[in-house]
């Protein structure tokens, strides 16, 4: 369990992508993890892209994991809403943050935290990269599936 203070400073930190090449973002139904470094310690992260939605192809999920399994920051679009501890309920698109006693069981609207359009995902990513400090983003292509 980690203090509020030690996740603070995990997403404050300045980062970056261990790759700088082009990300491919993913099909639907596919997910794509970005490897990410901090740029002044030895901390690791990894961002999750999770296209799992077959029927519904603009349900999306991007996350920011430390040490593997912790999971810091969530954004959920095109999903169910969230019942926060305290019962609120909060629509999709919301943005899951880590909270001291409570892990990622916290949601807010994501429009109070990122102000982007979630129907453009590329876009969400971008902003969600930037939300989580990392710097020198690449170029986001989208793959054109060829049958």
């Amino acid at each position: 369990m980690f203090s509020q203070l030690e996740i603070d400073l995990l997403l404050k930190m300045s980062k970056k992508l261990k790759s700088n090449h082009t990300i491919l973002f993913p099909y639907a139904g596919e997910e794509v993890k970005l490897d990410v470094e901090s740029k002044t310690t030895n901390d690791k992260f990894i961002i999750d892209i999770n296209r799992k939605g077959q029927i519904n192809i603009s349900r999306c999920t991007y996350q920011t994991r430390y040490q593997k399994s912790i999971v810091l920051l969530r954004i959920d679009i095109k999903g169910s809403p969230h019942t926060n501890p305290n019962g609120d309920h909060v629509p999709c698109p919301h943005i899951h943050m880590y909270k001291e006693g409570f892990e990622s069981r916290w949601a807010f609207p994501l429009d109070k935290e990122i102000q982007v359009d979630p129907n453009n995902l590329t876009d969400v990513l971008i902003h969600f990269l930037e939300y989580n400090k990392i710097s020198d983003i690449p170029k986001v292509e989208e793959q054109l599936r060829l049958f």
